[in-house]
């Protein structure tokens, strides 16, 4: 996982799971979106930071508020580090927001 961008490692993350959950593989979803599985294979790995504008479309196809997706990788990511400090995280993603 690569640390320098924990936040691409974090929506990388919650974009593969949802993919997941709804049943996409990634040729579908890269298909749906417009770019290559290796982009997409790059996003969920947090190795590029995706774009707000390619993130908009895979929430589209994946019918998830943009909101609730960043509220859940936030809740995520505190489940996932409850001994951690994540301050600097939290303050990345709301900046966002």
């Amino acid at each position: 996982m690569n640390t320098k961008y924990p936040v691409a490692c974090a929506v990388g993350q919650k974009i593969k799971s949802l993919r997941k959950s709804q049943g996409y593989t990634v040729f579908q979803l890269a298909k749906e979106i417009d770019i290559s599985e290796q982009q997409l294979f790059r996003y969920e790995r947090g190795v590029n930071r995706i774009d707000i504008d390619c993130l908009v479309r895979v929430l589209k196809v994946l019918d998830v508020n943009m909101g609730e997706f960043f509220s859940e990788v936030l809740q995520d990511d505190s489940h996932a580090n409850e001994d951690k400090e994540s301050k600097g995280f939290d303050d990345s993603i709301y900046s966002l927001i």
